[in-house]
C-alpha cells in the first residue's frame, strides 16, 4: 500500500515539469497567432485603401454626393483615412498616386509625416495608347499604398542572422489600376 502512494505524489511532480515545458510552446504559439492576425489584417486595410482610392479617384464626380472630379490631394487624404487604424500609419505610410488623363501626366507621392509633393509631366512618346488620332480618349488612374509593417508584440530579435522570435517586419505594398473612358 504504501508503495503505490508514492508513485502517485512522483507523477504530480512529472505533470509539472511537463507543464513547465510546454508552456513556453504555447505562450509562443499564442504569440504568433496575433502577430499573424494583425499582419493579415494589416495587409487587408492595406489592399482595401488602395482600391477604394483608386476608384475615388477615377468616379469621383460620378458619385451621388460629388459633382466634379476628385482631386490627387483629396484621394490621398481619403487614403489615410482609410489606413488610420494601422498603428504607426502616419510614419510608416508612402501613398503614390498618378492620373494619366489622355496623355497628360499627374503624379502625387506624400509621405503623411512630410510635406507632399505634386508635379505633372507630358506624354510618353512610347504608349500606344496615347497615339496621336487614337479613337479612344480614356484616363488612367493608379495608386500605390506601401505600409511599414512591424510586429504588434514583439521579442528578442536577431535581424543580422534573420532569426526572429514573431513575424519579421514587413513591407506591404499593395498598387491598382483602373481605367475609365
Amino acid at each position: 500500500m504504501k508503495h503505490a502512494t508514492s508513485r502517485k505524489r512522483s507523477w504530480g511532480g512529472q505533470a509539472l515539469v511537463e507543464f513547465a515545458l510546454v508552456l513556453p510552446l504555447l505562450f509562443l504559439l499564442i504569440l504568433n497567432v496575433v502577430n499573424f492576425g494583425v499582419m493579415l489584417y494589416s495587409w487587408v486595410t492595406v489592399a482595401n485603401s488602395a482600391r477604394t482610392g483608386v476608384q475615388y479617384l477615377v468616379m469621383g464626380g460620378s458619385y451621388a454626393h460629388g459633382g466634379r472630379q476628385a482631386g490627387l490631394a483629396t484621394v490621398v487624404s481619403r487614403v489615410y483615412d482609410d489606413l488610420a487604424s494601422l498603428s504607426n500609419s502616419g510614419t510608416k505610410t508612402t501613398v503614390a498616386a498618378c492620373l494619366n488623363n489622355g496623355g497628360v501626366f499627374t503624379c502625387y507621392t506624400c509621405t503623411q509625416s512630410t510635406s507632399c509633393a505634386s508635379g505633372t509631366s507630358g506624354t510618353t512618346p512610347n504608349d500606344p495608347e496615347n497615339a496621336v488620332g487614337s479613337p479612344a480618349t480614356f484616363r488612367v488612374a493608379s495608386l500605390d499604398v506601401t505600409y511599414q509593417y512591424t510586429p504588434f508584440i514583439s521579442g528578442w530579435n536577431f535581424p543580422s542572422l534573420g532569426i526572429y522570435l514573431t513575424t519579421p517586419p514587413t513591407s506591404i505594398h499593395r498598387q491598382s489600376v483602373m481605367r475609365a473612358f
